[in-house]
């Protein structure tokens, strides 16, 4: 009995020694154990990590693979808890989304390629002549019907033929008021220009080229996405769903020149759109606090179908993914117009094009 009164005593002294000398969070922390000081438990994000896995039924080939795993996911875990702690309202928020596991470098390689320099200029730009007064203040395209359901390019690099398709399938609707979702797979088998290479590149500019000289573009019902380029291009036969007569591009650093062409039907754009942020993007409106870095590296492909400015004042682009719908805001994107000098954010007026129906 002496020596447990001892120990409560020598307890109790020490207790009231870090109650007057500590700052009450390292008191906290001592109650609470180890752990909560900075010692290293990991229960919690264990717990976070594999209610992630189960949600998003993630399994690895073996215990290492997964433990690795986990560092990676606990790793953007804590850089996606500090982005939106140092958020105010205007900031965009990230979320632990299907993306969670993946390193940033590893997510760039897989949907991520650099774009070619495109031969820009003589093709003319028909929206020249409008006037930025005379076009709506803001637009949204899904709202007029222009806009199919977002797709998923799963593990293919092939943005640039789901933005492509996407601005055919607006300017198709805006033109014939007939909405078709468009193949896809198509523009991966059979535009096999200089610059499209399926999976592993491929430019917007050169799938237009592609739909122009084929005379149109099969419904995706009748030919199917199949997240890989197949290297047979299985077009004859299959009916056209959707024809163009060219392509123009938007004159390039000039984010009025886009506004009044974003005006008129949506356009395709490159930008760069593989960094951390774009990662694990989940609302908002990127770039709002100009704190998001990008670069004008483009390696990304979105199609803007839309514009306008939000609650707090903020201008943005509505840009549609092709990274399925549990990506970001149901699979679009705002991202700030206006903030960034001649290139856009991240690029994204550098090199943007349209089809003509």
């Amino acid at each position: 009995m002496a020596i447990a009164s001892s120990s409560f005593s020598l307890a109790a002294i020490l207790l009231i020694i870090i109650m007057y000398c500590c700052p009450t969070g390292l008191v906290e922390a001592a109650r609470k154990g180890p752990a909560a000081a900075g010692g290293g438990d990991d229960s919690a994000m264990r717990e976070r990590y594999e209610k992630w896995a189960a949600d998003h039924g993630r399994t690895y080939k073996d215990s290492l693979e997964k433990a690795r795993r986990f560092e990676v996911f606990r790793t953007n875990a804590l850089f996606i808890d500090s982005f939106n702690a140092a958020g105010g309202k205007k900031s965009p928020r990230l979320t632990t989304n299907k993306f969670a596991d993946l390193t940033n470098e590893e997510f760039a390689e897989y949907y991520g390629r650099p774009f070619s320099t495109p031969v820009i200029g003589g093709s003319g730009f028909m929206y020249g002549n409008v006037r930025p007064s005379d076009v709506p203040a803001n637009i949204n395209w899904r709202d007029r019907g222009a806009v199919t359901q977002v797709k998923n390019q799963k593990d293919c690099a092939s943005c640039w033929a789901f933005s492509a398709v996407a601005a055919v399938e607006g300017i198709h609707q805006i033109r014939s008021h007939n909405l078709v979702a468009l193949s896809t797979q198509q523009l991966l088998d059979c535009s096999t220009g200089r610059n499209n290479h399926g999976c592993n590149r491929g430019d917007m500019d050169e799938a237009f080229r592609y739909i122009t000289s084929n005379g149109g573009i099969a419904a995706e019902s009748d030919y199917p996405y199949e997240d890989r380029a197949l290297g047979t291009c299985r077009a004859s036969g299959k009916p056209v769903a959707a024809s163009i007569r060219g392509f123009q591009y938007v004159p390039p650093n000039n984010e009025t020149a886009l506004l009044l062409a974003v005006a008129h039907q949506p356009v395709s754009v490159a930008l760069d759109g593989v960094g951390k942020v774009s990662q694990f993007f989940s609302s908002g409106v990127f770039g709002a606090m100009q704190n998001e870095t990008c670069t004008t590296d483009l390696n990304h492909a979105m199609t803007a179908v839309g514009y306008g400015t939000d609650e707090h004042g903020t201008k943005y682009w509505l840009m549609k993914n092709s990274w399925g719908t549990d990506w970001g805001e149901g699979g679009y994107m705002k991202i700030a117009r206006d903030v960034a000098s001649n290139t856009g954010l991240c690029g994204l007026a550098m090199q943007p094009s349209y089809p003509v129906a």
